[in-house]
Order: structure tokens, then sequence, then C-alpha cells
């Protein structure tokens, strides 16, 4: 999570516990996302009357995807998907699960995603802007650029202007 990621989230809409903690909530879901190093945590807790069955949200250069026992995970797109056809091992009424995963350190900053989660009735539950891990935009390539480059410059003007005021005495 770099500094320009965290200026990324501004336009998130969510409850902050920490500096590391947001709640995201609807009438039917709670999401508390926790962000410890490069591991993001997502803790579902369904205040809806059909079950959770299937959970996903986007990421970015991420790795070490884990969900709840007897569930399964794919992570073939742009996004950490996973479901269970298991009705005992859904998200109850009430219950809460942990959906987590690893982010590398290359490629990826701290921004918005929507959070899809399907219920046992077949009902698309979405929550908009939940803390993920997305793609570096390419403007911050260009932008550590030219702030190198900005740097080089000033310094050298630095170096020139002192050699001139050593050289006029003499």
């Amino acid at each position: 999570m770099a500094i320009l990621g965290s200026c990324l989230v501004t336009h998130c809409q969510a409850t902050r516990l920490q500096s590391n903690q947001a709640v995201f909530k609807n009438k039917q879901i709670h999401i508390t996302v926790t962000i410890k190093a490069n591991i993001y945590t997502y803790k579902v807790t369904n205040l809806d009357d059909s079950a959770i069955v299937e959970f996903e949200v986007q990421q970015n250069a991420a790795y070490n995807f884990m969900a709840p026992d007897n569930w399964e995970v794919d992570i073939s797109s742009n996004s950490f998907r996973s479901w269970t056809n298991n009705p005992q091992a859904a998200i109850a009424h009430y219950k809460t699960a942990e959906f987590s995963l690893r982010v590398g350190s290359k490629g990826a900053v701290l921004g918005c995603s929507p959070v899809q989660l399907k219920t046992q009735s077949g009902e698309i539950i979405t929550i908009e802007g939940v803390w993920a891990p997305v793609p570096e935009p390419k403007s911050y390539i260009f932008f550590v650029g030219g702030l190198v480059l900005f740097i080089l410059l000033f310094h050298s003007a630095i170096i020139i202007i002192k050699n001139r005021r050593v050289e006029k005495p003499s």
C-alpha cells in the first residue's frame, strides 16, 4: 500500500474502524476489510434470510487466496471468486465467514472495487467501493519518471549556481 495508492481510496464510502480497517455495508451484508502488511481479509456477515453461496472481488498481483472450508476458489480472471455447493458451508443468516488474499509488491495499489455476493435464492448482492488491490495506474510510471527528472535537473541547477558563485570572487 503505497502512499500514492492510498490517494485512490478517498472516493470509497466506508465506516473507518482503524487506519487499516473499514466496514462496507447495506441492509443485507456487512463486509469488514482489514489490511495487514500485504494481506487483505474480508469478513462477510450475512444479514439476509438467504444464505450466501458465492463471493467475488477484483484482485491484481495477488496470490495465496483463502476461503472458508468447503468453498471452491477460482482466480482465472482479474477477480477472486469463491463459491460453495454445500448448503452447510454457505454463510447462513447472522453468520460470518472470512476470505483473504495476499498481494505481491509489484503492480497493485489500494483502490476500490465492487464485491458481488450470490445467495442461495439466486439473488446477486453488490456492494460498491470496497477496498481491493487494483492495478497500478500507468500514470504512476510517468509521475515517478518526471519526479526523478525534476530532482536531477534541480540538483544540477543548484550545483551550477554554486560553482558560478565560487568563480566570481577570483
